[in-house]
């Protein structure tokens, strides 16, 4: 198990970016939660196996079909352990 900071930057707010998130996170069994950051980026807190968790990254930095990602940091950080993955307000 690993858990993952994922910050992504462009234009990945108001485009169902943080939906697209929970939905590629549920499928792959992820726990955490995403949200808006004030900078316009949006962060993602990601823990699952190996494996699910870099697929996750794969997909959260491409983003949706609206979303223009212009750049991401990835950042491994302590496991932490939730219940669900959620938007986070």
């Amino acid at each position: 198990m690993r858990t993952v900071r994922v910050k992504v930057f462009g234009r990945v707010q108001g485009v169902g970016f943080r939906y697209y998130a929970v939905h590629t996170a549920r499928s792959l069994g992820i726990t955490g939660y995403v949200r808006n950051e004030t900078d316009g980026s949006v962060e993602a807190i990601a823990t699952g196996d190996f494996s699910a968790v870099d697929t996750f990254i794969r997909k959260i930095v491409r983003g949706p079909v609206y979303a223009n990602v212009t750049g991401s940091v990835v950042e491994e950080i302590p496991l932490q352990h939730f219940g669900d993955f959620e938007v986070r307000y």
